[in-house]
């Protein structure tokens, strides 16, 4: 009886499952694969370049508002005709800073102008102190460079009472 039962449930298993062919359910597999595949790669593709188009014309959208900026006007300058020479801050090695700056100013103020050719010596001096404060690492970056422009501006303002300078201007800085 248990035998009968056996093969009547095999039976209704064949009944109700298709014939199996190895190969072709293998290759329907592999197909379905490879499709699956090229559809997420062309699904890639679309999203890439929409997304490249985008960034593009942001790009662009950015340059052209860089372009319409106004350069700033001319300035007069003041070249200081040596150069500095100083020791930096730094304990553990000596270094040594050499630079050579200018003071740019508005044009049409004769006071000022005659004023900073008077300080010159005073001038030279706050540079200086201000060069012999700093270390090697505090001026190998770019912003630290604009900082030091910054903070000689303000030195020099200080004292500065016929006008204030608006840049200061490296012609050379070299750091050993």
């Amino acid at each position: 009886m248990a035998d009968e039962d056996l093969t009547q449930d095999a039976q209704d298993e064949k009944a109700f499952h298709l014939p199996r062919t190895p190969g072709l359910n293998r290759l329907v597999q592999i197909l379905i694969y490879l499709a699956l595949g090229m559809l997420g790669i062309l699904l890639m593709s679309v999203i890439a370049y929409y997304v490249a188009r985008k960034a593009a014309s942001q790009q662009y959208k950015e340059t052209a508002s860089i372009a319409l900026v106004k350069p700033p006007p001319p300035t007069e300058n003041f070249n200081f005709s040596e150069e500095f020479r100083v020791n930096t801050a730094d304990e553990d090695e000596t270094h040594f800073i050499k630079l050579k700056l200018s003071i740019g100013f508005k044009p049409g103020n004769p006071a000022l102008s005659g004023e900073i050719a008077q300080r010159v010596p005073q001038l030279r001096n706050i540079i200086n102190l201000i060069l012999m404060r700093k270390k090697k690492n505090e001026l190998s970056s770019i912003e630290s460079r604009l900082d030091l422009q910054e903070e000689l501006k303000a030195s020099i303002n200080h004292i500065l009472s016929n006008g204030k300078i608006t840049d200061i201007y490296f012609s050379e800085l070299i750091i050993n």
